[in-house]
């Protein structure tokens, strides 16, 4: 009975053993890098990465742990989850980024290539193998580079928040933070300011250059403009020559400063193409949030400071009555 039980162990043994090494054939062939790592975050195993322009050879890793080779944040997220996985049994994920110059362990003439000095993002996918033969338990670690796809999503995330043209906010992301930032001045009892910005007489502009180099006056408004804002102020185009200007922690006072600055500036842009004689300005209307106002309401008084500046006579700004 004791010899038929032993050879039945040394089958099952065989069975898992045969089992393991078809795995890990196939992880080798596979693209995508893999890692054998056990409870302590320690690599047993490195298999596959055969995309070489996707992942760099991970053999040096074997023996060391994540917290040798990875960044201290990177290193404590992958071990968190490789925890995970062997507590629950079940498959743990996780996103993050990674330059695989700064994985430490790996030679330096792999370092040192030109795009492993990028940022990549990774996702890692930690799965228990339970009849691993190591002394601690450990999980199967396929890292899988998304970072074509993260940098599709960029893409597509920048074109539905930003105006083609200039490349400032479009419409959508300024109406967006502004109602965010409202909702936060009015939270914390602080001042916000908004200019609403039109280019005069542009479409003589247009009429008498073309519309290519309407487009280059269009840009260079943009840049002068933004060249006097601070970082946590926003500007958007929401229409042909219409902008908005977004000024948290900004009262009248400021929002006036701002505006006569860039009243001042417009006229001196040399815009290539066009005649010294025929410079743009611009007319301005600015308003200051009061208390309880929402954006609708706040944007309607800037409009009408707008008309009002038009009205005078152009190239100015006027003040939003309260």
């Amino acid at each position: 009975m004791d010899d038929i039980q032993d050879s039945t162990e040394t089958s099952t043994i065989a069975a898992l053993k045969a089992e393991r090494d078809q795995l890990l054939t196939l992880l080798k062939a596979l693209p995508d890098i893999s890692f054998v790592l056990d409870a302590e975050g320690r690599y047993v195993k490195v298999i596959g990465g055969a995309n070489e322009a996707m992942y760099a050879s991970g053999k040096s890793l074997e023996g060391y742990t994540l917290a040798d080779a990875l960044p201290p944040a990177v290193a404590e997220a992958c071990l968190t989850h490789v925890q995970q996985a062997l507590r629950t049994g079940e498959m743990q994920t996780l996103e993050y980024q990674l330059r695989v110059a700064d994985v430490t362990l790996l030679p330096r003439s792999v370092r040192d290539t030109g795009h492993h000095q990028a940022e990549q993002w990774f996702e890692g996918r930690a799965l228990p193998l339970p009849s691993y033969d190591h002394p601690k338990p450990v999980v199967l670690w396929v890292a899988v580079n998304v970072t074509p796809r993260k940098q599709l999503e960029q893409y597509w995330r920048e074109a539905a928040y930003t105006d083609p043209l200039t490349g400032i906010a479009n419409r959508r992301a300024l109406f967006e933070q502004a109602e965010h930032e409202i909702e936060r001045a009015h939270r914390h009892h602080r001042p916000l300011s908004l200019l609403v910005l039109d280019i005069d007489h542009f479409k003589t502009i247009n009429t008498q250059y073309g519309h290519a180099q309407g487009d280059e006056a269009l840009r260079q408004f943009t840049q002068c403009c933004v060249s006097l804002l601070r970082d946590t102020d926003l500007m958007g185009r929401i229409g042909g020559e219409e902008f908005v200007m977004l000024l948290p922690e900004t009262d009248q006072l400021g929002a006036e400063q701002i505006g006569a600055r860039i009243v001042e500036a417009i006229p001196t842009l040399d815009v290539p193409g066009m005649n010294h004689e025929h410079r743009m300005t611009v007319s301005i209307g600015a308003a200051t949030l009061l208390e309880h106002e929402g954006f609708e309401d706040l944007l309607r008084r800037a409009d009408d400071a707008l008309s009002t500046a038009k009205r005078s006579g152009r190239n100015r700004l006027r003040l939003g009555e309260r």
